[in-house]
């Protein structure tokens, strides 16, 4: 089965984890948010999250692909979305930055809840770009 996701973070094409994850990814082009959502940088590491508060901050950049369901376990699994403190996969509307005719969608996007993200490191982004890439640290293998 194929699934739409919305990437805005490590997983987009030139950042650290997309040759991990989203190699078998059909790329769809670029999207942003219709709603606006708050994207920080949070924690030691300055992981980039989107908090599942639509309506509060930007309407956020990223980049739209289809996936399969191996493809949409292995994002599962990185986003945590089965721990307590994990990102949430919710059904989001994106429209595409690129197409001059409206180009609206649904897809999947990993969201944090809030009250669970502490030690934020960053203003509102509206884009996770190379700039706010620069602090990012990929978790050490135990």
């Amino acid at each position: 089965m194929q699934h739409l996701v919305f990437v805005y973070g490590t997983l987009k094409k030139g950042f650290p984890n997309y040759t991990h994850y989203m190699t078998s990814a059909g790329f769809l082009g670029r999207y942003q948010t219709m709603e606006k959502y708050s994207l920080v940088l949070f924690g030691s590491r300055y992981v980039p999250g989107m908090l599942d508060r639509p309506g509060v901050g930007h309407h956020i950049e990223g980049e739209l692909y289809e996936v399969n369901d191996d493809c949409l376990a292995g994002i599962d699994a990185l986003e945590g979305i089965h721990e307590p403190d994990g990102y949430r996969r919710r059904t989001i509307s994106v429209k595409s930055m690129d197409k001059v005719e409206p180009d609206q969608k649904h897809a999947y996007a990993y969201l944090l809840n809030p009250q669970l993200v502490k030690d934020i490191r960053s203003s509102h982004l509206p884009v996770y770009d190379k700039q706010a890439a620069a602090r990012y640290e990929p978790r050490t293998k135990a």
